[in-house]
């Protein structure tokens, strides 16, 4: 893998899901900023599904960022006005570790 200089241009923000009571007694998802990173962004593609009245697209996408050990499945990604659901975490040992990331849009 290069490890060029630069590579690592998208500032992006790390978020994990947390529980937040209600007022009701209930629990709501809410997201707690782990801090920000600098990310080397790849589009990998996009799909089309159809459900009732709307056709949501979801993009998919590689990111990969500096080591660290707390990243997991399930927390999110705030890249400008985008939010982008991390699905999966590679770490092979190496210089980077590789998020597989999605975005869906209606």
């Amino acid at each position: 893998m290069g490890d060029a200089i630069g590579a690592l241009r998208a500032r992006v923000l790390l978020q994990s899901p947390a529980r937040a009571q209600d007022d009701l007694g209930g629990a709501a998802r809410a997201w707690s900023d782990e801090g920000a990173v600098w990310a080397e962004i790849t589009a990998l593609g996009a799909s089309q599904g159809a459900d009732f009245d709307a056709a949501p697209s979801t993009a998919s996408y590689r990111v990969m960022i500096r080591p660290r050990v707390d990243v997991r499945a399930g927390w999110r990604l705030a890249w400008g006005a985008r939010t982008l659901t991390i699905t999966g975490v590679s770490d092979a040992g190496e210089r980077r570790i590789t998020l597989q990331c999605e975005e869906e849009r209606l």
